[in-house]
């Protein structure tokens, strides 16, 4: 018996002489949040020295996929700063940057990438301004494992070329060839989407260990993914930081075990003071500007009314006034919010009526083209994305044969798949798209600016916008 327990002792202590760990710590579409009453990155950086001080030095890779710096009003004025900043106090080892991380442009996002001090990795970027501000993967060394790290971003923006899975299979011979122990793909893309499945991927490509995903928001604790890999996501808005525990056998050369969680952000998890003290004069000074005081809007009869149609009628009382059209179209999910009697107008409540970079566009087109949008945009109801649409004068279509119609840039890029009739009209020369530039939000600022409105919901549902005075209450 005495032997047999030896036996069993050398075999363990065998198999743990030849296993090094590899800790991958994963934060995701973290858009701006950096603190809260719930959570943010300031706390989620206590989750991460947490883990620190739990593994020895050179064990952790540390990896954010994307979305990053836009979301909040903070994160705006200082177009993603304080978030790079934060990263980099983290020690962040690679940057995937997301989608909304291009919405400041592509001037301000290549600012951010050299202000990184990670590595940016992104296999499909394109932009000739910002390929050079990233690479397609990267070799990490940790506890004597070479781990190759590929970034892909989402495929469908204008900035990048080719789909994901044919970024993955233009850079996968150079990966091989560097003879790396494990691969991880980090991708801001989810599981599946049109013409694409996570898993159809894995088993194109068994040797990638460890696919971390983004973009979807969603939640994914870790599973076994093809003949030997692992998928994970770690949701969305800093609600948690994504660990992922790889042990790997040096002797035989292959991976024992993966393991994953998702370490919640808690109302106990405290913000790293440290970070908060060197981040708390640009807070300060966001918070000053986030109150001022742009107009006064007496709302009547809106009490039972979600603010989203609300707001989205002020904005299209914007969009006519600025662009002269017949008509405006906007889009909003609902907020749950409710606005009444007389409110005042910050910067910050005009940032969250429209927190993208969205720029106000016009097209022109016949009723038989504009009666097909309409249906287009209505059809998006069962999803919940509401199309609101301010007229000028609802009898246009009995004086002209063809009117003006201004929309939001996202919407006439097809808003995310959801309106391809609208994004191929806007594509046609035909219909003469024309975009003025002006991010939505500093219409709103403009239009608004040292006057008061009287917005009211008629009995008939109708929603009627008046500017009632010349400087704010």
């Amino acid at each position: 018996m005495k032997k047999l327990c030896v036996f069993l002792v050398l075999c363990v202590t065998g198999f743990y002489l030849y296993a090094a760990q590899l800790v991958v710590l994963n934060t995701t579409d973290l858009h701006g949040r950096l603190e809260g009453p719930y959570r943010g990155l300031l706390q989620i950086a206590s989750l991460i020295e947490k883990q620190r001080q739990l593994y020895p030095p050179g064990s952790i890779l540390l990896i954010d996929c994307g979305d990053t710096v836009q979301g909040t009003f903070a994160s705006m004025v200082f177009k993603g700063r304080l978030m790079v900043k934060c990263l980099n106090y983290l020690k962040y080892d690679a940057w995937i940057p997301g989608n909304h991380d291009f919405d400041y442009g592509p001037e301000i996002l290549k600012k951010r990438l050299r202000e990184f001090s990670g590595s940016a990795l992104a296999a499909n970027l394109a932009n000739n301004c910002l390929d050079q501000t990233c690479r397609p993967w990267k070799m990490f060394k940790r506890n004597g494992i070479k781990i190759a790290v590929i970034g892909v971003t989402e495929p469908y923006l204008k900035n990048v070329s080719g789909a994901l899975t044919k970024a993955v299979k233009r850079v996968m011979p150079e990966v091989r060839k560097a003879d790396p122990d494990i691969i991880i793909l980090a991708q801001h893309y989810g599981m599946y989407a049109k013409k694409f499945s996570v898993y159809k991927l894995a088993a194109e490509y068994p040797e990638i260990n460890l696919i971390i995903g983004g973009h979807t928001h969603q939640k994914n604790p870790g599973e076994k993914i093809g003949s030997g890999g692992w998928y994970f996501q770690a949701g969305k808005y800093a609600c948690g930081l994504g660990k992922i525990i790889i042990d790997y056998d040096e002797k035989n050369k292959k991976i024992v075990r993966i393991n994953s969680e998702l370490i919640p952000v808690t109302d106990d998890t405290p913000a790293d003071k440290k970070l908060l003290s060197s981040l708390m004069p640009d807070l300060k000074y966001a918070g000053k500007l986030a109150e001022e005081k742009i107009a006064t809007i007496n709302f009547k009869n809106t009490a039972g009314l979600d603010s989203s149609f609300v707001e989205q009628r002020i904005i299209g009382a914007m969009m006519l006034n600025l662009t002269g059209a017949d008509v405006a179209i906007s889009n909003a999910y609902p907020s749950k919010y409710k606005l009444s009697g007389k409110t005042p107008i910050t910067l910050k409540r005009l940032y969250y009526w429209n927190r993208f970079e969205d720029t106000v566009c016009t097209l022109t087109m016949n009723k038989v083209v504009f009666e097909k949008i309409i249906a287009e945009q209505k059809g998006c109801r069962k999803n919940k994305y509401n199309a609101i649409i301010s007229y000028a004068d609802e009898t246009t279509f009995k004086k002209k044969e063809m009117i003006s119609a201004a929309f939001s840039s996202y919407g006439v890029s097809g808003a995310g798949g959801k309106f391809p009739f609208l994004h191929g009209i806007a594509e046609n020369h035909e219909y003469m798209l024309k975009d003025t530039g002006v991010i939505i939000r500093d219409g709103l600022e403009k239009y608004l600016k040292g006057k008061q409105f009287t917005v009211s919901a008629k009995t008939n549902g109708e929603i009627v916008v008046e500017q009632t005075g010349e400087k704010p209450e």
